[in-house]
């Protein structure tokens, strides 16, 4: 079997003659959550609200070329290539040399150069943190999520976060669905965590790391990147 990566349906050799040059799988950075307490020696470190560290997005390289000789059978196979990496949202991306992990990536750049009928294409994914088992469940789905969206508005942002927080200072009173809502990681409690979960779901989202605020598909793929994907790899 010739190695190389699978992703949107389609296999670099199998079904685009990619023969795969170099590959560089880079290790997702780490978040730093540190504040200094004022007048201090003593600085705290956030990731304790959630009991665990948190990474950002992990960077996947790939390079292939490609041998075709005849101009106008290039053209037709560099487009069928390009266009079959253009998509919303995330995809799953099997490479051969991890047979038993995927990631999630991000829709990639692609760049490319041209020597005398050979093509070198450098391919580069943003991919969630996580390698995941391939036997891996997700634990969250739209149908099963509770979309945090306590100021009704029909979108998840810092307003949101700011509600739940003014909640947990006992500054408001919520109704029981606004409670419901604000218990964002669905643990029976309204606090401070959940707060900063919804907050780091906007940053994100903002970002484009999800398509769209208020879906539940969106809230479902930060759930899952949060807290279902034990036995990933970082």
């Amino acid at each position: 079997m010739i190695k190389g990566i699978t992703v949107n349906g389609s296999h670099s050799y199998y079904n685009f003659g990619l023969r795969m040059l170099k590959r560089s799988i880079g290790s997702p950075p780490k978040d730093e959550h540190l504040e200094r307490v004022p007048y201090s020696n003593i600085t705290y470190d956030f990731d304790e609200l959630f009991g665990n560290s948190s990474y950002g997005e992990r960077q996947l390289i790939y390079q292939f070329d490609l041998m075709q000789r005849h101009g106008r059978n290039a053209e037709d196979r560099l487009v069928r290539i390009i266009n079959s990496l253009h998509w919303k949202g995330r995809k799953e991306l099997y490479d051969d040399l991890l047979p038993n992990y995927y990631f999630e990536v991000r829709e990639p750049t692609v760049t490319y150069t041209e020597d005398h009928g050979i093509y070198k294409l450098t391919i580069t994914f943003m991919a969630s943190p996580a390698m995941l088992p391939k036997n891996s469940k997700m634990k969250y789905t739209p149908s099963n999520v509770v979309i945090p969206d306590v100021d009704e508005n029909g979108i998840v942002d810092n307003r949101d976060a700011a509600m739940i927080l003014s909640a947990y200072s006992g500054s408001i009173d919520l109704t029981p669905e606004q409670m419901n809502a604000a218990d964002a990681d669905r643990n029976g409690l309204v606090d401070g965590r959940d707060a900063t979960l919804v907050a780091s779901f906007y940053g994100k989202a903002s970002t484009g790391a999800y398509d769209g605020l208020s879906v539940p598909e969106a809230w479902a793929a930060f759930m899952n990147e949060t807290f279902g994907d034990e036995g990933g790899v970082y």
